[in-house]
């Protein structure tokens, strides 16, 4: 069983470098100007220097995490309105997607949609249906009555064209005439 307190290392880790033994001492701290530094007395005591130092830390630490949050809000903000620009390029269900480039290079991610956005193709244009225009000899129109035919006649003329028709009728059944010849002497004798 390994030994839980062992150290382990990563075997794909580059190893650190060992110190150079020939390299010159570091230079000693002068706790005099870093006293001077942090407004201390040269007659603070360690702990003094220690607790100043403890709070130059935490103010810091406080405005960095506040410089982060708008950092973060500032980048989410430009993030939100790089995915409202392309949002004709942009299909929703892959915004996740786009949201994390533009987070993680949003130089290089612009530059693909701007490419996806010129390289869309246009929508085809539909040419209109040709109308088709059938022969004249070729209508398959209703029969129009002959009243259409003569532009709206009126009623009287309408009784005479009927009365005009059924006695050009009855004289080619009675005499086998012709219908031309039938019509003719059925005109006559109604419009007398």
């Amino acid at each position: 069983m390994p030994d839980p307190n062992a150290v382990q290392t990563d075997p794909n880790a580059t190893p650190e470098p060992l110190p150079d033994p020939n390299a010159p001492p570091a230079a000693p701290l002068d706790l005099s100007q870093i006293k001077s530094m942090l407004n201390l007395p040269d007659t603070a005591s360690d702990v003094e220097l220690i607790t100043a130092l403890v709070e130059l830390i935490s103010n810091l630490q406080q405005k960095y995490d506040a410089l982060l949050s708008d950092a973060t809000t500032l980048q989410g903000q430009i993030t939100n309105r790089d995915l409202e620009d392309f949002k004709d390029v942009i299909a929703a269900e892959t915004t996740a997607f786009w949201q994390n480039q533009l987070l993680a290079n949003r130089d290089e991610t612009i530059t693909v949609l701007i490419g996806m956005r010129d390289a869309k193709p246009v929508a085809p244009v539909i040419p209109a249906a040709p109308v088709r225009v059938p022969l004249s000899n070729r209508i398959a129109s209703a029969p129009k009555p002959m009243i259409e035919l003569t532009g709206g006649a009126n009623a009287a003329d309408n009784n005479r064209a009927v009365a005009i028709r059924n006695r050009a009728h009855e004289l080619r059944k009675a005499e086998k005439l012709p219908w031309s010849e039938a019509f003719q002497r059925a005109e006559k004798e109604i419009t007398k």
